[in-house]
């Protein structure tokens, strides 16, 4: 695990070490809350970012293109005669539909050539965390102001599709969220989608059906809050503020110190957890080793015949074939840590004795794996796995 950010509370306990504590005694108790700071260092810009680079492309339209480290705010008051700068009022002067919109953002959020190349605008090692807690139960709702998929191109690798509401119509169409494996919230919409909420008007308040809906989550989950300023969104700030009487705690992440304005507002709460210098690509991958030490500890091993019978149901299902190898991947990750334990060389006063003592304890360590791989080969008659038993 790695080490931590410095507490803003008194508490004795560490909100990490709480926060994990809860999700793996408690699965499925407690929703996210994502902003775009999730998604800066897969290098999707955040909105101040797109404000930098739309006041760039107008100084260029404009025939004085600005150099690379020249302050394009400054240039933005001499040009503009002082005018307020901010992302929602420059996306509505540039594109005042949201078909226009949706045109002009896509640039930001979709992958180019070069970008695949150097693996940009791919989920990051938060995105991949965040599915693996998804993956295995511990979070099912998911609320974010993000426009990208980079969150659901990373469950779609861990082998799990969420049903995603970014229109006031998805919400009345939505299955249950005690119903569903995980469910995506996008307040803010889809980058390619028309129903986009970027200026401050649209980002004012929401239809009754997704305040309903936002009010539902925040009073009876938990929540994670992670890469969320929470200065442009106040339909959002007012929905999580409405949930006074929280049913389970808030949990507070930022990378730097929360000082000012709705944030502040909100952590100064009773009851909050905060956790300050922490990034989401540090928090996330951290969260879900603690999470699996915790679980370590409260799930006892499966015992080989337990293994054995979820293999037995699993393989002739065509759509389990994901559970297939996950029961193999457990399996080479136990003896895998057991293997980097042991010695690397013999001890000195190796005899035929403890030679044999040794062979024993490698035999005993890999019996379980064996007995799999020889039932799933013996059971797979049709041949559906054969990648697997070649890759194990």
């Amino acid at each position: 695990m790695t080490s931590g950010a410095p507490l803003t509370t008194s508490r004795l306990i560490d909100p990490r070490f709480s926060l994990a504590t809860a999700l793996a005694s408690q699965p499925g108790v407690y929703a996210l809350l994502l902003g775009s700071g999730v998604s800066t260092s897969a290098g999707v810009p955040t909105g101040w970012g797109v404000v930098e680079n739309l006041v760039r492309r107008i100084a260029a339209a404009g025939d004085s293109p600005l150099a690379a480290d020249e302050d394009w705010e400054a240039w933005w008051q001499t040009q503009m005669s002082g005018s307020e700068l901010g992302y929602s009022q420059l996306l509505a002067d540039i594109a005042s539909t949201p078909a226009a919109r949706r045109a002009l953002l896509a640039g930001f959020f979709e992958p180019t050539s070069e970008d695949l190349e150097t693996n940009s605008k791919s989920p990051s090692a938060a995105h991949k965390a965040i599915a693996t807690l998804v993956a295995h139960g511990i979070i099912r709702v998911i609320v974010t102001t993000n426009f990208d998929r980079l969150l659901e191109h990373a469950l779609a690798a861990e082998g799990v599709m969420p049903q995603v509401i970014s229109t006031n119509s998805d919400v009345l169409g939505m299955e249950p969220l005690q119903h569903a494996r995980a469910t995506i919230i996008k307040v803010n919409g889809d980058y390619a989608s028309l129903d986009q909420r970027n200026t401050v008007e649209e980002l004012d308040s929401y239809l009754p059906e997704t305040t309903a809906l936002l009010r539902r989550v925040f009073d009876e989950y938990g929540l994670v809050v992670s890469g969320w300023s929470a200065d442009w969104d106040a339909a959002l700030v007012s929905a999580v503020k409405a949930s006074a009487n929280r049913r389970y705690p808030l949990y507070w992440t930022a990378r730097s110190h929360v000082a000012s304005g709705p944030a502040a507002e909100i952590v100064a709460r009773t009851g909050v957890y905060v956790v300050e210098d922490a990034s989401a690509e540090v928090f996330f991958p951290d969260l879900v080793d603690r999470v699996k030490a915790v679980q370590g500890l409260l799930e006892p091993p499966p015992s080989r015949a337990v293994k054995l019978a979820r293999l037995r149901r699993a393989l002739p299902d065509p759509v389990r074939h994901l559970d297939v190898r996950s029961i193999f991947e457990a399996e080479l990750r136990t003896l895998k840590t057991w293997s980097q334990q042991r010695p690397e060389s013999p001890p000195e006063n190796t005899n035929n004795d403890n030679a044999l003592d040794q062979l024993v304890q490698v035999h005993t360590q890999f019996e379980t794996l064996i007995e799999l791989f020889a039932t799933g080969i013996l059971l797979d008659r049709d041949h559906q796995h054969d990648d697997l038993w070649v890759w194990v």
